[in-house]
C-alpha cells in the first residue's frame, strides 16, 4: 500500500538544481508502481553508472516491484510554471503549500 495519497502535498529533493529553476514540492496527481528496468532496457552514462533502473513501464521491466512512484504537479513561486515530475516515495516528505513556497526564499 502507498504511503501518500493523490492531492496531498508533499516536498522532495531540488535534484541538485539550485535557484528559481528548482523543483522543492508539489501536489500528488497520481501514484504508480515502479518495477526493476530490465537490462537491455538500461542506459549509462558514459562514465558506466547507470541512469536509472526503476520504471512505471511493466513491459519495459522484469516484473520485479520497488515500490510506488508519484506523479506530483509542482508548487511554483508567483510568476514560474507549473511541471509535472514523478519522485520516488523514499524521496518525499508531506508538507504544505506555504512551506514549499517559503523554501524558495533562501535563493532569491
Amino acid at each position: 500500500m502507498s504511503k501518500f495519497k493523490v492531492g496531498q502535498v508533499v516536498s522532495f529533493p531540488s535534484a541538485y538544481t539550485i535557484g528559481n529553476k528548482a523543483r522543492k514540492g508539489g501536489t500528488i496527481t497520481a501514484v504508480e508502481k515502479m518495477y526493476e528496468l530490465k537490462e537491455e532496457n538500461k542506459t549509462y552514462y558514459s562514465n558506466g553508472i547507470c541512469r536509472g533502473d526503476l520504471t512505471t513501464q511493466q513491459n519495459l521491466s522484469n516484473g520485479e516491484f520497488k515500490g510506488y512512484s508519484y506523479k506530483c504537479k509542482t508548487i511554483q513561486p508567483k510568476g514560474y510554471e507549473a511541471e509535472i515530475v514523478m519522485v520516488e516515495e523514499f524521496k518525499l516528505k508531506v508538507s504544505t503549500e506555504e512551506k514549499v513556497i517559503n523554501s524558495y526564499k533562501i535563493y532569491a
